[in-house]
């Protein structure tokens, strides 16, 4: 007999939205009346105290495994699925109003069922319908358990055979071109594929509803495997396929076991979900780490060729797909350069940019692509017809990767995100290959110069402001003189940079001076002149830095030392030359127009007058002019180098000297047996100019002695001598304090010293006079 009025007892804070059906009461389950008189209780907490008598349903997100004591449980629902609560909820008020058949009218054999529904035992007593489904939901822990889909289905049957008492129970599952059975309890015909065309089993997958078939025989649908066959349970399992068992005994189910049948293919579906789900996730996670495993070898390849064949076959092996390849853009077209192993030869195919296309525009917008169906986008222009989908990817500004299915619709997001993160690891590889290419050209190039290059080089690295030599070239070992044996992985500033280094050029702030090799550590070229010691003392150069890669502190470099010691002398002797053109200028224009001047005025009024006296001084003018022009003619000759110097007996050159020089009554002294290295005629020349200077300013009865001094020679007079004050200015060209004298001589013989490398110095002699002292530098 129906109730009227069917009360249902949930959870006070119970807001799922669950259609409970007409004539039902829904009361908090804390109303103590509702209690007694209520059909079915809803909980959502294991530990919660189970209403006496009630049948309960935990509703719950508790895994199954973790429930204690799940006896006191009628049912099991995973909360938020609410078709499998809503029919809990309505087999449990059908037992209570009594619309569920008694096994008396299910099974004619079996004895009545006692008012407990205790479970059968071996006097044969069925178990009630209440305890069948306590029964399934307990037995729902050993399908949660199922670590695959195949172990699940077979669970699935042993539940079905032992706790249900189905008879011939199977699981099919639809493919493409049929049903298969993935599980039975029983010997059956066919493993698949069956048509899916025709037939109780495609009526039920087409029409996902469940079917209870009294006999087989009279159905007008029903295509049975065997004719033993009669009455039937077919229940959908959604898109996956279909549960069904078979009686050979007509009327075999009722309803019950519709809804109970139901019940385990929800417990199945659910589980089956979680299964493929947690394998999809695990597989998903596997593929990632052997992406990474992959990307990580992709960091050793050493070639683009390596690395993009390296990459093809990670595709294959980790993504699985059917055919893929990298394509990498060269004169305006994507050329095929690694392809799957067993592809055919022409799979692939150069496409130029221009003419468009998937890879093209993949390529030209930087944005990934799937296609479905390559028959139906117009853009692709598949090279086989037999391609379906595709996808591509592309590398940076280096290609495009692309893989192909000969089935429609085969690429997800899931394989864009690993194929995306694969090309980029891709990229970066490609970048570091192109980058170490770039490198090692750069450095065959600088080596091939280093080795090449006509002036002194050396390749070295700074660390923490010391310069480590790793290399030196012949022309450093040439102009240095050091060995590179002797220099490589040595400190280079200590071997050449003076022990007192000239300021350079390139300060640093808050540094006084910087070493200009040390700018390779910040990436700074430079070039300048510097001072380097060799091993035949300091010499001069122009240092070129040029810094490979620098680092905080820290660098690598080259250093080119142009030696221009012999330029910066000729230089120096070039300033010298012109120095001494002005100074003939000024002779010239001044001092030859005086004298010149006067003889003209003279001859003039000698003519005039003529008078023998303005003869007579005109011819002085002309006396002075010559001796002018003498000096000058030396002074011209004094920057130039001596010929070869000889020893040279100093008495026999000084007799020469004093004897072809006006000297008045001068007197000579000379020491015999000193030799000096000299060259005879310029040292002859010296000497003059001193006997000269000493008879303008000393008189024409000075007394002149030459002696020797220390490896040189001094020349030395009795007259007044020249004052401390004048002594570094009587060289000068012009300095004299003599009324006829011009100057030059004294210049003239600081000239000749310098060529033969002597010091000239000027003090007082031992008479009070002056003393001119010669020595070897």
């Amino acid at each position: 007999m129906h109730a009227t009025e069917r009360t249902v007892l949930v959870d006070d804070d119970f807001d799922d939205a669950v259609e409970f059906g007409s004539g039902i009461t829904v009361t908090s389950s804390s109303d103590v009346d509702a209690a007694g008189t209520a059909a079915c209780a809803v909980v959502s907490n294991s530990d919660v105290t189970v209403p006496a008598g009630v049948a309960t349903i935990l509703y719950t997100d508790e895994q199954p495994e973790e429930v204690e004591r799940p006896a006191r449980f009628d049912a099991y629902v995973r909360r938020g699925n609410h078709s499998d609560l809503e029919s809990q909820i309505r087999w449990v008020l059908a037992q209570r109003d009594g619309d569920v058949k008694d096994d008396e009218e299910r099974r004619t054999a079996a004895p009545e069922t006692d008012e407990l529904g205790t479970d059968g035992d071996s006097t044969g007593q069925p178990h009630s319908e209440l305890d069948r489904l306590k029964r399934l939901y307990e037995g729902t822990t050993t399908l949660i358990t199922a670590e695959t889909v195949e172990e699940l289905y077979e669970r699935a049957i042993g539940l079905a055979a032992h706790i249900l008492e189905f008879d011939n129970t199977s699981f099919f599952v639809h493919r493409d071109d049929g049903f298969y059975v993935t599980a039975n309890d029983h010997e059956f015909g066919e493993a698949g594929p069956i048509p899916s065309d025709s037939g109780l089993l495609a009526e039920t997958y087409r029409s996902k509803e469940s079917s209870l078939v009294d006999n087989v025989l009279e159905h007008p649908i029903a295509e049975p495997e065997k004719s033993a066959y009669r009455s039937a349970v077919s229940v959908p399992m959604g898109d996956e396929g279909v549960f069904q068992a078979i009686s050979n005994d007509v009327g075999a189910y009722d309803e019950t076991d519709l809804r109970l049948a139901e019940l385990l293919v929800s417990y199945v579906s659910e589980t089956r979900a979680r299964i493929e789900s947690e394998t999809a996730v695990r597989k998903s996670r596997e593929q990632i780490e052997r992406l990474h495993r992959g990307a990580t070898e992709l960091a050793a390849a050493t070639s683009l060729d390596e690395l993009f064949d390296q990459t093809v076959g990670i595709t294959d092996d980790i993504l699985e797909f059917d055919i893929s390849y990298v394509g990498i853009v060269e004169d305006g077209y994507i050329v095929p350069t690694a392809i799957s192993s067993d592809a055919p030869a022409d799979a692939a195919e150069h496409v130029p940019l221009e003419a468009g296309g998937v890879a093209a525009e993949v390529y030209q917008s930087g944005e990934k692509r799937i296609i479905d169906d390559v028959r139906d986008h117009p853009d692709a222009k598949p090279v086989k017809r037999m391609y379906r989908s595709a996808l591509s990817v592309p590398i940076g500004d280096i290609g495009v990767f692309q893989a192909t299915s000969f089935t429609a619709g085969a690429f997800d997001e899931q394989d864009v995100e690993l194929a995306e993160l694969l090309m980029a690891h891709v990229a970066v590889a490609a970048e570091r290959i192109r980058a170490e290419a770039r490198l090692r050209e750069e450095r065959d190039r600088s080596s091939a110069l280093f080795e090449h290059v006509s002036d002194a080089a050396v390749a070295y690295d700074v660390e923490a402001g010391a310069v480590t030599v790793r290399d030196v070239n012949q022309a450093f070992q040439a102009t240095f003189g050091y060995d590179a044996a002797a220099v490589v992985e040595s400190d280079l500033l200590g071997r050449i940079v003076p022990l007192e280094a000239e300021s350079d050029p390139v300060p640093e702030p808050d540094v006084e001076e910087t070493i200009p090799e040390l700018l390779v550590a910040t990436g700074e070229s430079y070039r300048g002149e510097v001072c380097r010691r060799t091993e035949d003392g300091v010499r001069e150069f122009i240092l070129n830095v040029v810094p490979l890669s620098p680092g905080e502190e820290r660098g690598a470099g080259y250093a080119i030392y142009t030696d221009i010691t012999d330029r910066k002398a000729r230089e120096s002797e070039l300033e010298r030359q012109n120095e001494r053109l002005e100074e003939f200028a000024n002779i010239v224009s001044h001092d030859l127009r005086n004298p010149l001047g006067i003889a003209r005025g003279n001859l003039e009024l000698a003519r005039e007058t003529g008078s023998e006296e303005r003869f007579d001084t005109a011819a002085q003018a002309l006396e002075q002019m010559g001796e002018l022009i003498d000096d000058l003619l030396s002074l011209a000759r004094r920057g130039e180098l001596v010929d070869e110097t000889s020893p040279v007996a100093l008495k026999a050159v000084t007799r020469r000297a004093w004897d072809g020089t006006e000297t008045a009554d001068a007197t000579l002294t000379t020491a015999d047996s000193v030799v000096v290295e000299a060259d005879e005629d310029r040292l002859a020349e010296l000497l003059t100019n001193l006997f000269r200077n000493a008879v303008e300013h000393a008189g024409e009865d000075v007394r002149v002695d030459v002696g020797g001094l220390d490896g040189g020679f001094y020349v030395e007079d009795d007259g007044p001598g020249i004052e401390p004050g004048r002594r570094d200015e009587v060289f000068e060209p012009g300095e004299t304090t003599g009324e006829d004298g011009i100057g030059y001589g004294l210049a003239i013989v600081e000239s000749i010293a310098e060529a033969h490398g002597w010091s000239a110095d000027v003090t007082s002699g031992t008479a009070g006079g002056a003393r001119f002292e010669f020595r070897p530098q």
